[in-house]
């Protein structure tokens, strides 16, 4: 094996190395048949090698403090100029290319009610068309229906779901469609968050982001999903929606939560640890709780800062106010009677399961209730319909105050 170092380039690793490797597949053919991504600790990455025959070296990047250190490592023989010099051309043809390429790519994706979601209290309906942060939402004017079997092989339960799926749009200004992805996946999970919390039912992404083609979307929306089943009547599922189905609205507090969280990162993990929590709730109860407990701490935080233990003056340790968060962040919704009620039980299952590992949940029969009929008491019962049923409804309401609260200074005073 050979190594051949062929310089430094002035592009930051981090922030332009994803683009300058996109130019430099393009200046060396078109791709590479691998490329490894970095570690954990920054480095190295390799490519190659390029899809064009004629080049069998790999190229390894190094991030260096002027940029990237780049290295092109041979497997037979020495280093010679048709496998060492393309890269070098390459490198720097690529370094020259940053910033060149920026464009708008827009985007489309679909978005709805959960299939495994409980029909909560809202009634389900077609979304008015509006704008929350940098997405466009409008109605997918589909009553797409779905049918869905059971995890279980041997099972033969079939259910039938139906929805409104909500059409997002967006955009995103880049060199390439590649980076467009995670970008428009981050916005989508941000915003399910937010229909949760509002629509108190789990909202998912439903399809991947698809970039709109020359002449607009070219999203489909089924009007059904699933192994179909005929109609005993012969009716055709057309995804027509019903007559006299109503619209519904956004709140203010959600059209203002984007900019409110972009600007809160503590608020934006808090909100991301409830909408988990509601996403583990079917088959996770136990892990549901822990993380419901901790979206209710993330907001008590802005209240509650940390501490440093006083049991010796020169002593470095934080003293434990995780429960103290937790209860104040319960006072913003609850009195002090409900919050004496509701956080000591709570809190010591929540680390229970944090510390121990113990369930309470139907998740030790596999999601299954387990009892053995209606003169039995179902054993689960009392912490998953209850318990666990409170504290969703009031992590839901401890979110959705703070936000509907105007924003506060960065330092929470």
């Amino acid at each position: 094996m050979w190594e051949q170092n062929i310089g430094t380039f002035p592009v930051d690793f981090t922030e332009h190395g994803n683009e300058w490797a996109h130019h430099l597949g393009n200046a060396m053919g078109g791709g590479f048949r691998r490329i490894s991504g970095t570690d954990s600790h920054g480095g190295p990455v390799e490519m190659g090698p390029p899809l064009d025959d004629s080049v069998t070296s790999i190229l390894r990047v190094h991030p260096h403090p002027d940029g990237i250190s780049c290295t092109v490592v041979g497997d037979v023989g020495t280093p010679s100029p048709d496998q060492v010099d393309p890269w070098r051309t390459g490198a720097r043809k690529a370094m020259d290319e940053i910033g060149h390429h920026q464009q708008t790519h827009v985007w489309d994706a679909l978005v709805g009610v959960s299939p495994s979601a409980v029909q909560g209290f809202h009634p389900l309906g077609q979304i008015r068309a509006t704008d929350v942060g940098p997405l466009a939402l409008a109605p997918g004017g589909v009553h797409m229906r779905e049918f869905r079997g059971q995890d279980r092989v041997d099972s033969q339960v079939i259910t039938i779901f139906r929805s409104f799926p909500i059409v997002v749009t967006g955009q995103v200004e880049t060199y390439h469609w590649d980076p467009v992805v995670p970008v428009a996946q981050a916005q989508l999970r941000r915003l399910c968050a937010l229909l949760t919390l509002h629509r108190r039912q789990l909202w998912e992404p439903r399809t991947l982001p698809w970039p709109q083609g020359p002449d607009g979307s070219v999203l489909k929306i089924p009007t059904s999903v699933g192994p179909e089943f005929s109609s005993p009547h012969g009716e055709e599922w057309t995804g027509e929606i019903p007559p006299g189905t109503g619209n519904w609205r956004l709140p203010l507090w959600v059209l203002g939560a984007w900019k409110r969280l972009d600007g809160d990162l503590e608020l934006e993990t808090a909100l991301s640890a409830y909408y988990e929590a509601v996403r583990l709730g079917r088959r996770h109860p136990s892990l549901s709780l822990l993380t419901f407990v901790a979206a209710i701490e993330g907001v008590g935080m802005r209240s509650v800062p940390d501490s440093m233990c006083d049991c010796h003056p020169e002593c470095k340790h934080r003293k434990g106010v995780a429960e103290k968060r937790f209860r104040k962040a319960l006072k913003t919704v609850l009195t002090q009677k409900q919050v004496k009620e509701l956080a000591g039980p709570l809190y010591d299952q929540r680390s229970h399961t944090g510390h121990r590992g113990t369930l309470f949940g139907s998740e030790q029969v596999l999601g299954y209730g387990g009892h053995a009929g209606p003169f039995q008491v179902n054993p689960y019962f009392q912490f998953e319909a209850v318990q666990l049923g409170r504290l969703a409804q009031v992590a839901n309401d401890v979110l959705v105050k703070v936000l509907s609260e105007p924003a506060v200074n960065p330092d929470h005073s």
